[in-house]
């Protein structure tokens, strides 16, 4: 597959799209289940490891640390070798870190450090009297901030078949049609977001040994709207950005 360096026009179907990334996932699910799973086990034991360091602030500092580390390294290689999968129809072959990792992870730092410091200032700023007035613009600037990287969204797809692109390239990209992507997050996110708060509130209700039951489960769960979300952004990068195959 192709992509040219300036996009087709392309109107995003909110419907298509949206259906089309969960069936995806569904067609696909052993395929998801393999290339999860290696991630999905580091990751899980890194939560884990809040059970066996030291208590005390710094115990939970390093755990922190340990579950941040594992959530950036292999949440990422489990979207890179989703993304590759969509769009060049690859499997789990290959090393723990597969091509277009690195271009991925620097487009995710690259995009996380502005944010975070901008949540900075916010917080900041929401801390300032008058509150009556501070808090409202501290909603409304995380309200912009998060449409703003939804906007940029399709550099992802865009790094993990190693063809990275700027920021503002992939902002440009979605010109027209940012209302419909919008729509089609909110409609591939919404499901797996009320699932995560149900077993949140179920895991609740149970001992605490059945903590890390729980856990595992919302896990699940996140990785599984990861790749819904994955396929719907690869489908609609592939629209936008492929050129057409020769006749």
């Amino acid at each position: 597959m192709s992509y040219s360096p300036t996009p087709r026009t392309y109107r995003v179907d909110v419907a298509d799209e949206t259906i089309g990334a969960y069936r995806t996932v569904l067609d696909n699910a052993r395929l998801l289940v393999e290339i999860a799973l290696l991630p999905f086990a580091i990751i899980l034991a890194a939560e884990l490891s809040m059970l066996i360091l030291p208590g005390g602030a710094f115990g939970r500092l390093v755990a922190a640390l340990l579950n941040a580390a594992a959530l950036l390294v292999f949440g990422t290689v489990f979207v890179v070798r989703w993304h590759r999968f969509v769009l060049l129809g690859e499997s789990v072959a290959g090393g723990l870190l597969p091509p277009g990792w690195g271009a991925f992870l620097l487009t995710t730092i690259k995009l996380a450090v502005p944010v975070f410091i901008c949540w900075i200032v916010l917080v900041f700023i929401a801390v300032l009297p008058p509150h009556l007035l501070t808090l409202p613009l501290t909603a409304i600037g995380g309200i912009a901030l998060t449409l703003a990287a939804m906007r940029v969204a399709l550099a992802f797809p865009a790094a993990a078949v190693e063809r990275p692109v700027g920021l503002m390239t992939a902002w440009q990209w979605i010109e027209g049609n940012f209302w419909r992507l919008f729509v089609c997050l909110v409609m591939c996110n919404l499901p797996f977001v009320v699932a995560r708060y149900v077993i949140t509130r179920i895991g609740l209700s149970f001992p605490g040994i059945f903590w890390i039951v729980f856990e595992g489960l919302q896990l699940a769960v996140l990785f599984a709207g990861v790749a819904v979300v994955a396929s719907l952004l690869s489908h609609i990068y592939r629209e936008i950005a492929a050129e057409p195959s020769p006749a």
